[in-house]
């Protein structure tokens, strides 16, 4: 399989997915692998149960894991998950120090290496190559909320991992305030992601419809049309996602790209296309004709965590 031979792994809440780049086949990931913590009491336990069905078990294996939390030392928590990852448990079993990195930190790497059909332009400029000189951020929404930034720095892009999805919420609208009282009420923690997730869909369709919740998300997305409580949440959802692709630009001086990713964004693609999005996003005092020059581009891919693990291996 060659030399330089690589584990990639997208380690999220409910499930991971394994992979290999490297070697004679090149960058790709290729060989993948689902695994959900419903069938394995550990991390650990799925990695040994995919490197054994690859015959890899006695492979050393040098490896990038994109996990869905913060990368920081030895023992990493996987928010909402009951899996935890220990990298010396991973090296134990690799025989080779792994390399950790938040999953969006892994999506913004992922841009460096998609073609331009890869992305979906919204209202605004078009979107820009995705190269060092320029600053982006990286805006993923799923299960949570992830943010990375990519700034340039020695002529290369370097990924800046956040938890930038936990800010304090600041509501601006009346139906913000009427969700921000509905979360304080009942004890939630109010943060960005509160709204701005899967989760945060049906929090805000109880919040505004006055208890009555959904099953789903997709049952807010999909009941937009016909749904004047679903519509409101979802103009809420993208409005304030605006809002926080604003205030994130100004945070990363990210001038040349904001970047929406993942699930969620997706399924919404007609709605970001209001123009309440960039409204919000632009109205930023002094700041607004600076924003109204930085593109927004929606990326209409779901595999960006192993290419973006690939990617990390590949510059290392």
């Amino acid at each position: 399989m060659g030399e330089d031979l690589a584990l990639v792994a997208d380690i999220g809440r409910q499930s991971v997915r394994f992979g290999l780049t490297g070697g004679e086949a090149g960058p790709a990931p290729r060989d993948i692998r689902r695994f959900s913590t419903s069938e394995h009491p550990t991390f650990t336990s799925a990695l040994v149960s995919y490197l054994s069905g690859l015959g890899l078990q006695d492979a050393r294996l040098p490896s990038v894991l994109a996990v869905a939390g913060a990368a920081r030392g030895d023992l990493i928590n996987l928010t909402g998950s009951r899996w935890y990852i220990s990298l010396s448990g991973v090296e134990a079993v690799l025989r080779a120090p792994p390399r950790a990195l938040n999953e969006c930190a892994a999506n913004a790497l992922a841009l460096t290496t998609l073609p331009p059909s890869a992305f979906t332009a919204l209202h605004g400029p078009p979107p820009r190559a995705v190269e060092p000189g320029g600053n982006y951020v990286v805006i993923g929404t799923g299960t949570g909320l992830g943010v990375a930034a990519l700034i340039s720095a020695g002529g290369r892009l370097v990924p800046v991992q956040s938890e930038a999805g936990h800010i304090a919420f600041a509501a601006e609208t009346a139906n913000e305030r009427k969700f921000a009282e509905f979360c304080r009420v009942r004890g939630h923690a109010l943060d960005v992601e509160a709204l701005v997730s899967a989760p945060g869909l049906c929090l805000a369709y109880a919040a505004l419809s006055g208890g009555t919740k959904v099953a789903s998300p997709e049952d807010v997305t999909r009941g937009a049309a016909r749904d004047p409580v679903a519509a409101a949440v979802v103009r809420m959802f993208v409005e304030h996602l605006g809002a926080f692709a604003g205030d994130l630009a100004l945070a990363f001086g990210a001038w040349d790209g904001i970047y929406l990713t993942g699930a969620i964004s997706r399924a919404l693609h007609p709605h970001l296309m209001d123009p309440g999005f960039r409204r919000r996003m632009e109205s930023k005092a002094v700041f607004r004709r600076q924003l109204a020059e930085v593109p927004v581009a929606l990326v209409n891919r779901n595999d960006l965590e192993l290419i973006g693990a690939a990617a990390a291996y590949g510059n290392a």
